[in-house]
């Protein structure tokens, strides 16, 4: 059972906000995050992020794609399960030389909250709310009524 105390959960919470703003500001400047699925690309979305999200369909094309535009930089932004790992470096090691900075920052950052139990993009819109709401065996804020 995890506990967070509150001022840990406001500065979690804060890391969050900060790690999407900086996301959604990488992808509006032009930067492609590339994910595993559809579900992924839907969850960044509600978050917000409105730049290009290219899910991984097939690493060839992918390459290409890239390739064929001349794209200097991309996120990465995988599950952070053994699978994802994989194929992050499968996807990394097959953009090197085609793409000039493949940025694995955002994923390492989200690695933060896997102790949250998150482990999948699909479900990064939801952190927040995990973040906010107490754990077993903590209070939840009183809502006593003021005379």
């Amino acid at each position: 059972m995890l506990i967070i105390g509150k001022y840990r959960r406001i500065e979690l919470l804060e890391e969050f906000e900060e790690l999407v703003e900086k996301l959604r500001r990488d992808s509006e400047d032009g930067v492609p995050i590339i994910v595993e699925g559809e579900r992924d690309a839907r969850s960044l979305r509600i978050l917000g992020i409105m730049g290009e999200i290219i899910p991984v369909k097939s690493i060839r094309e992918l390459r290409r794609r890239l390739e064929a535009r001349g794209v200097r930089s991309v996120i990465l932004l995988f599950d952070l399960d053994q699978e994802g790992e994989k194929l992050m470096r499968l996807v990394k090691r097959s953009l090197e030389g085609v793409v000039g900075e493949i940025n694995t920052r955002y994923w390492l950052r989200l690695k933060t909250f896997k102790k949250l139990g998150f482990t999948q993009v699909e479900h990064l819109h939801l952190v927040p709310e995990k973040i906010r709401a107490p754990s077993r065996g903590e209070e939840a804020p009183s809502r006593r009524k003021r005379d």
